[in-house]
């Protein structure tokens, strides 16, 4: 079993098995203020095979967690669990969204989207926040303001 895709898009949907993502990949955010909302789901999709489908039980458990990519301690995270396909003789995919259009990026930086299930080997997502505001340098070069 592995993860086959991990990645932020805009929005996506699963009807009957299938995928369907609107504007995938996403790795940088812009935003003028911070704290920002995300304003992107998480996609993954995981592949498992014959042997796995008859390895163990069938409900498998996972975890989504954002942090800084360097330092720094856990902003949001995502628990739950998924099953594999109905058959000990099956293989397939799996494809899950996790909205995070509400979770909230504490300020710009690069961040990571770490996903690890039963199973499963780690999987990093990054994504860059930027600031989309320049500083008041007005304000900062006024006499007084580095006291």
């Amino acid at each position: 079993m592995r993860v086959a895709a991990a990645f932020l898009a805009d929005a996506a949907n699963v009807r009957e098995g299938t995928l369907g993502v609107l504007s995938g990949f996403i790795n940088t955010i812009n935003r003028a203020e911070y704290p920002a909302k995300l304003g992107a789901s998480l996609v993954v999709v995981v592949e498992y095979d014959e042997d796995e489908a008859r390895r163990g039980n069938a409900e498998r458990s996972f975890r989504a967690r954002c942090e800084p990519a360097v330092g720094g301690g856990e902003i949001f995270a995502v628990d739950g669990t998924f099953s594999l396909g109905g058959s000990s003789d099956s293989f397939g995919y799996i494809p899950m969204i996790f909205d995070l259009q509400e979770a909230q990026v504490p300020m710009a930086g690069t961040y990571r989207i770490i996903f690890e299930g039963t199973g499963l080997e780690r999987v990093d997502v990054r994504f860059y926040a930027n600031s989309t505001s320049m500083p008041d340098i007005e304000a900062a070069s006024a006499p007084g303001a580095n006291e």
